[in-house]
C-alpha cells in the first residue's frame, strides 16, 4: 500500500507540475497575443476615434455652411421686405384723399373697397402696383429657386396643405 500511494502521489506531483509548466507557457505565450490584442485593438481605437474627429469635422463644417446660407437668406430677405416696404409707403403717399375715403369706409366689404379704389386709381398708381406685383412675384421665384431641396419640399407640402383646407387652387376662390 506504501508503494501504490508513494506512485499516487509521484504520479500527481509530476501531473502537477507538467500542468503548471504548460499553464506557465499558456500565459506567457498568452500575454503576447493580448499585447498583440491589445495593440491592434489600440490601433482600432485610435482609427475609430480619427474616423469619428474626421466625421464630427465634417458635421461641423456642413453646420458652419448652413448657417452661413441661413444668414444670406435671412439678409435678402430684409433687404427685400425692405424694399416691398418703401414701395407700399410710395404707394400709400400717392393716394388721393377721396382714395384713402374708400379704405377706411367701415361699411363696405373688402371686396367693395378693392373694386372702388381699382375704379378711382390713375394710370400712375395701376403701373405702381403692377410693378410691385411683378417684383414680388420675381423675389417669390428666386426664393423657390435658391432654396435647398429640403427647404423646396416643404413649401410644397405647405401649399398642399393650404389648397386642401381652403379646397382651392392658387389664390382663394375668387
Amino acid at each position: 500500500m506504501k508503494n501504490g500511494s508513494v506512485k499516487i502521489i509521484g504520479s500527481a506531483m509530476v501531473f502537477f507540475l507538467l500542468t503548471g509548466f504548460s499553464f506557465a507557457q499558456q500565459n506567457t505565450t498568452g500575454s503576447g497575443s493580448e499585447n498583440q490584442n491589445q495593440t491592434q485593438a489600440g490601433g482600432q481605437t485610435a482609427t475609430q476615434e480619427q474616423n469619428q474627429a474626421g466625421e464630427q469635422t465634417a458635421t461641423q463644417e456642413q453646420n458652419r455652411a448652413r448657417n452661413q446660407y441661413a444668414d444670406q437668406e435671412q439678409n435678402t430677405l430684409r433687404s427685400q421686405n425692405r424694399v416691398n416696404q418703401q414701395n407700399r409707403e410710395r404707394f400709400r403717399a400717392s393716394l388721393t384723399p377721396e382714395q384713402i375715403e374708400i379704405l377706411e369706409n367701415g361699411e363696405m366689404t373688402q371686396y367693395q373697397k378693392r373694386n372702388a379704389l381699382n375704379v378711382s386709381l390713375t394710370e400712375q398708381q395701376r403701373n405702381m402696383l403692377r410693378e410691385n406685383m411683378e417684383m414680388r412675384k420675381q423675389q417669390r421665384n428666386e426664393f423657390r429657386y435658391a432654396a435647398c431641396d429640403e427647404q423646396q419640399q416643404q413649401m410644397r407640402q405647405t401649399q398642399e396643405s393650404t389648397q386642401t383646407r381652403t379646397g382651392t387652387q392658387g389664390r382663394g376662390g375668387r
